[in-house]
């Protein structure tokens, strides 16, 4: 009896073990499984040592949102992302970063992975002074022509909006302009506006903007300066109440960068050419290896008094003026989109670029070639 009694108790705890399991398992909620879209296997690891403009995203997310060619780079801030910085198939480094300090940098590297310079910034304003980084980057990311993947701020494109890149071989017997687009040219009356939010600059053009008034004045002409550095001003969120200005009211723009570099050439060029004024430019750049030819005054080759003359010359005859705008008819300029990430993906899934193994050794003087003078280096022989 005793074990009739025990078999009957095994097998009540049998069936209410199997009666609960089978309630639990009912109240499970459905698993919906998703198709997961996978991109190429062979993933690019960026790690941003530094923050860079423009990439504030983690993952993918750039490449797929810009629709790069390559999808397969990732970017990451996570120095941790692996266990061994090695692993990373590139480091970037930003210049105002590298430019303050060499603390901190990476203890180990792989002789394959790439550590990149990149910059957005001139070298007159972030110069590098540490030897540390003679013989540091196997690529440069700039606006230096000669960098390994070089950017500019301005492209140009044929009246059919075809880009022309780099090498352009600039029309010199151009067309004149429209009678149409002459008209749009009659409300003008001042001589020149410039935009300034730096009041002193390693360029001085502070001070060349100071002279320039003083032999315009000669003219009775002037330079009406907007922004902080100036009595005239802006909106408060936006600078196209100036740009309406300088389309209506001024002949001139002054596009002065705010350092002297080699081919640093900002957009600020632009405030002029997208809005009908004639740029008086100034920097170290060679301009006419960015910009249409007898369209522009280079100041920095001219200097204060013979750029007030010739200011003053276009303003009295306006056929001298109207021949400024000429370019219109082959050409079109636009900002370029700077430090461009798909370019970069498209480099780090090159097996030419990939198997170049070379560094900068004289980095600080490619990057700088007067970068003693500005690092206060005095050598001694």
């Amino acid at each position: 009896m005793a074990r009739i009694v025990k078999c009957l108790k095994l097998i009540i705890h049998i069936v209410i073990l199997t009666l609960l399991s089978y309630f639990i398992k009912r109240q499970e909620p459905v698993k919906i499984v998703k198709k997961i879209e996978r991109y190429v296997p062979d993933m690019k690891h960026i790690l941003l040592w530094n923050k860079i403009p423009g990439i504030d995203e983690e993952g993918q997310k750039y490449f797929t949102r810009n629709r790069c060619e390559h999808l397969n780079c990732y970017f990451t801030m996570n120095r941790s992302l692996f266990s061994d910085l090695r692993y990373f198939d590139a480091l970037v480094f930003n210049a105002e970063d590298v430019s303050r300090s060499a603390k901190g940098l990476p203890k180990v590297r792989s002789t394959i992975q790439k550590y990149i310079f990149a910059s957005n910034e001139s070298a007159g304003n972030f110069p590098v002074c540490n030897p540390m980084y003679d013989d540091f980057f196997n690529w440069t990311w700039t606006y230096k022509l000669h960098s390994s993947i070089p950017f500019r701020y301005i492209t140009v494109y044929n009246t059919n909006n075809e880009e022309l890149g780099a090498d352009l071989n600039w029309k010199y017997d151009m067309k004149p302009i429209t009678p149409q687009f002459m008209s749009s040219l009659s409300s003008k009356t001042l001589a020149a506006a410039v935009i300034l939010d730096k009041c002193t600059t390693s360029s001085k053009r502070e001070y060349f903007i100071h002279n320039l008034q003083g032999y315009l004045s000669e003219y009775n002409l002037t330079v009406d300066i907007f922004g902080p550095c100036g009595t005239r001003k802006c909106g408060r969120t936006s600078l196209k109440p100036c740009f309406y200005r300088i389309r209506t009211n001024y002949y001139f723009y002054l596009a002065f960068e705010d350092s002297l570099a080699d081919d640093f050439i900002t957009r600020s060029v632009l405030f002029a050419y997208n809005n009908n004024a004639v740029p008086v430019v100034l920097g170290a750049a060679h301009y006419n290896k960015f910009l249409p030819p007898n369209s522009y005054l280079e100041a920095s080759r001219l200097g204060e008094k013979l750029t007030a003359k010739l200011m003053y010359e276009a303003i009295q005859n306006k056929t001298k003026y109207y021949d400024f705008f000429r370019w219109r008819n082959h050409y079109a300029m636009k900002e370029s989109k700077i430090l461009n990430a798909c370019t970069l993906c498209r480099f780090l899934n090159n097996e030419s670029w990939l198997r170049h193994s070379s560094s900068y050794k004289t980095f600080r003087e490619w990057w700088n070639p007067y970068f003693e003078s500005y690092c206060g280096i005095t050598k001694y022989w």
